[in-house]
């Protein structure tokens, strides 16, 4: 067991002993390197719905998005249901690479070398990509999204776990550079809207002449919109089939205000417009209502 430093009385004139120290870094699941894991996970996923939010605002979309007031309006949340998560992720995730990070280097360079860090998280984050693909199927766009949005959490949130066990707490470090980030995501964002660099997404303004004609889900399903306002479902979402009538009404003065209903004897649609011009798009939803669902159709 290490001995505090003092006089040896053991010896007969005494002797200084200094204190000593366990060989390797201090442990990783010890109290400071839980809390500042747990800290920069959470204060990354805000940061996360920040940069999301001004990413969806470029996306092609048949809502109108929330955009940054998203981050706004789930921050509540997060703050009641989002630090037991992280507190969560951090135990089984992120301080699991830090400890892999540190026993790889110390095989391989005979040291703890940080630069290890990343190379873990590539390795974490590819496998919970993984399991997002086999369970959701995502499109390949989404996917490599959800990869680098896991790469950037983990490798932040183990680097900062990592400096908190080496060097004491950095709970407040963590906050104010999530503070900072926070404004920097804000700024670039701003200034990118603003400049036209990026341009915010709106559907194209369309009439109920351009969209007569044949429309398909890309799967069997059909809908033919006639000029004289009658219809033919052939195969559509939940089967729908049949004759029934359409119409298009501006349901309000802006793009996203444009509705195309479809009724049929045993079904009806309402359609929201997406796409871009001269090559429009038709879409109901279905779902949950704060996570809904497209059916989309194309000509």
């Amino acid at each position: 067991m290490p001995k505090s430093a003092g006089w040896d009385t053991r010896r007969p004139w005494g002797d200084w002993r200094p204190p000593e120290v366990s060989d390797g870094p201090p442990p990783v699941w010890s109290p400071y390197p839980i809390v500042a894991g747990a800290a920069a996970l959470f204060v990354g996923t805000v940061l996360t719905f920040e940069v999301y939010g001004f990413a969806e605002l470029a996306a092609e979309t048949p809502a109108p998005p929330e955009g940054v007031g998203r981050t706004l309006l789930v921050l509540p949340f997060l703050s009641c249901f989002g630090v037991p998560f992280a507190l969560l992720g951090n135990l089984l995730v992120v301080l699991p690479v830090v400890w892999a990070a540190r026993r790889v280097s110390f095989r391989l360079t005979g040291r703890d070398a940080w630069w290890w860090v990343p190379v873990a998280a590539l390795l974490s984050a590819v496998v919970l990509t993984a399991v997002d693909a086999l369970t959701w199927w995502p499109g390949a766009g989404e996917l490599a999204a959800n990869w680098l949005t896991a790469q950037s959490l983990l490798t932040g949130a183990a680097l900062y776990a990592r400096d908190a066990a080496l060097h004491g707490g950095r709970f407040l470090r963590i906050l104010g550079h999530g503070v900072l980030a926070a404004l920097a995501v804000f700024g670039v964002g701003g200034i990118a809207y603003g400049t036209g660099l990026l341009t915010e997404y709106s559907p194209p303004k369309v009439n109920a002449a351009q969209l007569a004609g044949a429309w398909s889900d890309g799967h069997g399903g059909t809908l033919r919109l006639s000029p004289d306002g009658t219809a033919r479902a052939e195969g559509l979402r939940s089967g729908c089939t049949g004759t029934g009538t359409w119409s298009y009404a501006p349901d309000g003065p802006t793009p996203w205000d444009q509705l195309v209903a479809a009724e049929f004897e045993d079904c009806s649609f309402r359609w929201r417009i997406s796409g871009h011009s001269g090559h429009p798009k038709l879409n109901h939803d279905y779902g949950e209502v704060d996570d809904p669902k497209w059916y989309t159709l194309t000509r």
